[in-house]
């Protein structure tokens, strides 16, 4: 039975909630936000800064409740709190007492703020919002002589409730079509993607000035998310010596096209196939017809489409009347089996954006997307003209990256790298806090 609340902030997203029925080894539950500051954090004034972005973020200041047929949302009457880390493995639970109930997570080691959040509160581009404005209230607890640009949704300014919207109900109004949907084909899959064990994953940060790819597009094509998808695919190609297609899921945000200031997840989770054909091309011409392809797919008529047949299936899951258990195997099955269609996961979060004021007291920002149920998960972000590829793998085959590097270097990218075992936080809506 569907149930509407009438209080916005407690609102159920149309796709988001699957989030909610899934484990962090079903689906992206808890991806990693991570921050370098120029000096060792300040827990306490952390903590503070927590506080005071909640004000203007109530979105982020709610919980789950495990229903007997569904999960909804419910507001938490304590205090957000900073939580220490001692490498990148996280020993914690989202939404547990861990974190007093809250779906945001964040930890500090040395000089480095770890943010992470539940999947069905938001989307990168959004938590990217609340990040921003934790670390303005937080440098200013600092003495620092931070000054907000207008780019910052700090106290001054007041929440409006479209900034928690279903940005899926949005889409009704908008022209949708699918033709030139990209067909399911048979693609490339790492024998190890059926594992569920909860062992730690490896992540590589590959760094490069962001001025080398614009470098190479300018000369021969493409955009930068298919000039990743090129240098992945034909790494993979020489990794694991497979012929098959390569195809990349691609979580688009629709915020381009639909406009809406929702930090909810907003985005059309879009296919692009390196063809088993593309490996005999050169890198520039591969990198051209990967674009002319996924033109197709990011159209608004098609990503509109495919996000509200997405969301329509979904939604219909979470207002059907079943027992909370076997909802939750369905939201999981069929969760995996989408999963299934592609080889990994390839999301670009684009630029961290941060007023100059700001930018002294941050030297780095990146975001890692776990693998989950597939054995990679790539993220692309960038800061301050550098890109960063983050890129996690289960098999914790480094030819993967020697490859990849290989390749980045073909075109004309020097990158440096950086490797540690990572674990996100983990979800279980069975071990949500009271």
């Amino acid at each position: 039975m569907m149930t509407i609340c009438k209080d916005p902030v407690l609102n159920v997203d149309t796709y988001g909630n699957i989030f909610m029925y899934a484990t962090h080894r079903d689906l992206t539950t808890s991806p990693r936000h991570i921050i370098r500051m120029n000096e060792p954090v300040r827990p306490e004034l952390l903590q503070k800064a927590l506080e005071l972005a909640l004000i203007r973020f109530p979105q982020m200041a709610v919980g789950l409740t495990r229903g007997e047929t569904a999960y909804s949302y419910r507001y938490i009457d304590k205090p957000p709190v900073v939580l220490p880390l001692q490498n990148h493995v996280s020993p914690y639970w989202m939404g547990s007492a861990d974190t007093n109930g809250y779906l945001f997570l964040c930890g500090y080691c040395r000089n480095t703020i770890i943010m992470e959040y539940q999947h069905c509160t938001c989307d990168g581009h959004g938590f990217d919002e609340f990040i921003r404005s934790v670390l303005f209230e937080y440098l200013t607890l600092c003495g620092h002589p931070v000054e907000n640009d207008g780019s910052i949704r700090t106290r001054e300014t007041e929440f409006d409730p479209k900034e928690c919207e279903d940005g899926f109900e949005l889409l009704n109004d908008v022209p949708r079509s699918g033709a030139n949907h990209h067909p399911d084909i048979p693609s490339f899959h790492m024998p190890e993607y059926d594992s569920t064990t909860d062992a730690n994953e490896l992540v590589t940060e590959i760094a490069f000035p962001f001025s080398q790819l614009k470098a190479f597009t300018k000369k021969n094509g493409g955009t930068p998310m298919t000039f990743v998808m090129t240098a992945l695919s034909r790494a993979m190609h020489l990794t694991y010596n497979t012929d098959e297609a390569i195809v990349a899921e691609i979580p688009m945000d629709l915020r381009p096209l639909v406009p809406s200031p929702t930090t909810h997840f907003f985005v059309s989770l879009l296919d692009l196939p390196f063809l088993p054909e593309y490996y005999d091309l050169s890198f520039g011409e591969a990198c051209r017809r990967c674009s002319d392809y996924f033109n197709t797919q990011r159209a608004l008529e098609h990503s509109a489409w495919w996000a509200k047949q997405n969301g329509d299936n979904v939604f219909a899951i979470h207002n059907s009347d079943m027992p909370i258990a076997e909802k939750e195997q369905a939201m999981r099955t069929r969760a995996r089996n989408y999963i299934r269609r592609d080889s990994f996961i390839l999301t670009n979060i684009g630029a961290f954006h941060l007023p100059e004021s700001m930018q002294p007291y941050v030297l780095g920002y990146s975001a890692i997307l776990p693998c989950a149920y597939q054995p990679w998960g790539v993220l692309v972000s960038s800061y301050r003209g550098y890109l960063k590829i983050s890129l996690a793998q289960r098999d914790h085959n480094m030819n993967l990256v020697r490859n990849l590097l290989d390749t980045l270097a073909g075109t004309g990218v020097r990158a440096s790298t950086y490797s540690y075992p990572f674990h996100t936080t983990r979800y279980d809506g069975r071990y949500l806090d009271r």
